[in-house]
């Protein structure tokens, strides 16, 4: 894939510290949409990146400047907002691909959910990264538990970023297609209170004994394992709702995962496969 030259310390830049960590009041929800060109080349994509909870600036900004160089690859425009006043018929109706890039916290009110829920449900298609699928979404059940599924509990700290061992469980699926059978790769390590995805299919499982599952810092939970080897810790699935696609990695803290090879192959991948129509359904069930 071609680099753009973009760079990373003007998008770092760019990406302010969110309310929750300034103190400042901000409302709750945003109600004026934000102004989109009429020249932006169609179709496109829309990277929205709000944050309520905490706000992963580096991981923003790595995944602002990937989506960059995809659009440009692929011929598309588009579009990077906080504002979640997108969220409405006209506006979606624009983009081919939402990107939830580290959003947290209540970011949508629920008329801007449910518009999201058509657009994904009528043939939309997701991509959904690291604190996207952390525990500060309860308040959008749907989401929370039809898009994502298991509950986050928590992350190492002490330390908090670790090299780890990544093993391909679904080596068949399209999204895993050029993936080796394993390969190391440090972040922050999410763990759920679950590894039953339901009708997802899981595509990345962590081998908890090639890092330190612990967190002795803060929280409740200390002794994060989820236990039943690489299968029992997955940390990237895929999911078909409606006509729509949805794909969700946990991976994606630093900027620095963006320039792993491999990763981005496999995000790359996820782009390609989350855009298939035609009322293609490989890779939408198990097995």
């Amino acid at each position: 894939m071609k680099w753009l030259s973009i760079p990373l310390a003007l998008l770092l830049a760019a990406c302010a510290p969110s309310t929750a960590q300034t103190g400042e009041v901000a409302p709750q929800h945003d109600t004026v949409p934000p102004e989109i060109t009429e020249f932006m080349p169609a179709p496109a994509i829309l990277v929205f990146s709000k944050t309520r909870g905490w706000r992963h600036n580096e991981g923003i900004a790595g995944g602002d400047r990937f989506f960059a160089e995809v659009a440009a690859e692929n011929g598309m425009g588009l579009f990077t907002t906080a504002n979640g006043a997108v969220f409405n018929a006209e506006q979606l109706a624009r983009f081919e691909v939402v990107v939830f890039n580290n959003m947290t916290g209540d970011t949508l009110s629920p008329e801007q959910e449910q518009a999201f829920q058509s657009w994904l449900e009528d043939g939309g298609a997701l991509i959904a990264l690291h604190s996207a699928g952390d525990d500060s979404h309860n308040d959008w059940s749907w989401y929370d538990t039809q898009v994502i599924g298991p509950q986050f509990i928590g992350h190492p700290a002490d330390p908090q970023f670790q090299d780890a061992r990544l093993v391909n469980l679904a080596s068949e699926h399209p999204v895993m297609q050029g993936i080796p059978a394993e390969w190391m790769h440090n972040d922050e390590w999410y763990s759920f209170d679950s590894a039953e995805l339901g009708d997802a299919v899981p595509l990345l499982g962590l081998d908890e004994d090639s890092y330190s599952p612990q967190n002795l810092l803060y929280g409740p939970v200390q002794d994060l394992r989820m236990g039943g080897g690489p299968e029992g810790h997955p940390v990237a699935w895929t999911r078909c709702l409606g006509e729509g696609r949805s794909f969700y990695s946990a991976i994606g803290h630093n900027h620095t995962s963006y320039d792993d090879p491999v990763y981005r192959r496999m995000l790359t991948n996820a782009f390609a496969w989350v855009r298939t129509r035609d009322g293609q359904r490989e890779g939408c069930t198990k097995g």
